[in-house]
């Protein structure tokens, strides 16, 4: 099944598409161009699905829960007048699903009704991220803090961009390879040695995707993380972060250890002097920002026993709009909010119509597909708790990658494998060892995947095509983490 750029996702993975460039909006700016009717509405009606998600979640009424599921069909059904025969492709085969499951299924309902709260969470939870990665792009002290990473000195560059990747990631999302990419290509375009230049540009592009690719194992706000503890039984992103770190420390260890190993030699006559520009502190805007988010969602999550997911989902366009009215001081901070939550809910967001219909036709199409295919193999005599328990581990870390050189979205494949899975208590397997796999295993195709948004914009920024990022430039280090993966996987189950 086509995959286009969208999230993490991934990407979560994670089809998305962010700007190449940070915008400088600023309240009472000229929008581009008014937004059209369609685009109010689905501007409202995506407000309202956050709204019931997160009501849902933290209430026992039913109204919630109906606005959620009404709202992403009725937002799918308004983008698709004006998506792409691509994106329409996916919400045809939605609706022959939904006709197959109702003609065949004895309790359509139990199978629907579950896709469609899947679908309005995926949906619900890209709309909040984005809100957040709105508020870092326009964010004065975010930029300046991507422009030091990229400036650092040859011994520790590599370093400092892997790591601050990560970090990036956490609020900007794919937004995070766009930002510090870009500040990287324009860094390593000053230098006049055009081996230099080539070189510089390519260590640092990678840098930026392999920190970004090892975040969707560990970060909370990933939609490897959120989608692959929401299929594994037993699962939590608190049980599973620390060795979610080692998965994440292996990947960065892999990248380091290959980038000292295989770059290209360049004379010492040939590198120019560095020249030290900035200082750390232009990172501490970007760890206040994490700590804002991170301290009630951690209080959420304690105090009701939610989920990481949905506490980050209550949280961040709060913390969105308190950043934007701190940046914009007394006396504009309602014009700030007024201009750019309008900028956001009218134009912004709508413009994203090909990934929201892409991420919340693949929460549909792997929820209800998955529950139909469970009984289906069932009867057919093949049971997965029958496979080795090793067997159903390696499957994610190596089919999830393979799929998506076919164009396979990472979430499609976790929503419909996940249902199929057995409770991993019940076969002797960790949770966190099935998590760790399917995460792994999305972090993976996030660098080899030529249909991926982040080998793609990686792709763009080095001026070369998505095979060679795919093959040229990971193959080896995609190989190696897959290994290191496997043996991870093993070792804890």
């Amino acid at each position: 099944m086509p995959q286009t750029p969208a999230t993490d996702a991934a990407s979560p993975e994670i089809p998305q598409d962010a700007p190449l460039e940070a915008s400088a909006a600023q309240p009472g700016a000229a929008p581009a161009s008014p937004p059209g009717p369609i685009g109010r509405s689905v501007g409202l009606v995506l407000a309202l699905v956050v709204l019931g998600v997160v009501l849902r979640s933290f209430t026992d009424w039913a109204w919630p829960d109906l606005m959620a599921k009404g709202g992403t069909l009725l937002a799918v059904a308004l983008l698709s007048l004006s998506a792409t025969w691509g994106r329409r492709t996916f919400v045809l085969i939605g609706l022959a699903l939904a006709a197959y499951i109702f003609a065949v299924a004895e309790d359509p309902g139990a199978i629907i009704g579950p896709a469609l709260s899947q679908a309005s969470f995926i949906t619900a939870f890209f709309c909040a991220l984005a809100t957040l990665r709105h508020t870092a792009e326009i964010s004065g002290p975010i930029t300046r803090a991507a422009i030091y990473l990229a400036q650092q000195p040859p011994g520790r560059r590599y370093t400092a961009l892997v790591l601050g990747a990560q970090v990036f990631a956490l609020v900007l999302n794919y937004g995070s390879i766009s930002l510090l990419g870009t500040m990287a290509r324009g860094s390593a375009a000053r230098e006049k040695d055009p081996l230099i230049r080539q070189v510089r540009t390519r260590r640092m592009l990678l840098a930026v995707h392999r920190g970004f690719a090892a975040s969707l194992v560990w970060s909370p706000l990933s939609f490897a993380m959120v989608i692959s503890t929401t299929v594994v039984a037993g699962a939590s992103w608190a049980s599973v972060l620390p060795l979610a770190l080692v998965s994440a420390g292996l990947q960065t260890g892999v990248g380091w250890l290959l980038d000292r190993l295989v770059k290209t030699r360049v004379p010492a006559s040939r590198i120019p002097p560095y020249v030290k520009t900035g200082s750390a502190t232009a990172l501490l805007p970007v760890l206040l920002l994490l700590v804002l988010v991170a301290t009630p969602v951690f209080i959420i999550h304690s105090a009701f026993g939610t989920s990481a997911a949905l506490s980050v989902l209550a949280v961040v366009p709060v913390i969105a709009a308190l950043w934007l009215m701190a940046e914009a001081g007394p006396g504009k901070r309602l014009p700030q909010i007024r201009y750019h939550g309008g900028d956001f809910l009218f134009r912004e967001l709508p413009g994203y119509g090909g990934e929201i219909i892409l991420l919340a036709m693949a929460g549909f199409l792997g929820s209800g597909a998955g529950a139909m295919l469970a009984p289906a193999l069932a009867e057919s005599g093949l049971h997965m708790e029958l496979l080795p328990p090793w067997l159903l581990l390696l499957i994610p870390i190596w089919l999830i990658p393979i799929g998506g050189q076919f164009g396979m979205n990472p979430i499609l494949f976790v929503s419909l494998f996940g249902p199929l899975l057995p409770d991993p208590a019940a076969i002797g397997i960790a949770p966190a060892a099935m998590v760790l796999a399917l995460t792994g295993g999305w972090a993976i195709a996030a660098v080899t995947s030529p249909f991926t948004a982040s080998v793609m914009l990686i792709a763009r920024l080095g001026d070369v095509t998505p095979a060679d990022v795919s093959f040229r430039w990971n193959g080896v280090f995609a190989l190696s983490v897959g290994a290191l993966m496997s043996a991870l996987v093993l070792i804890i189950a």
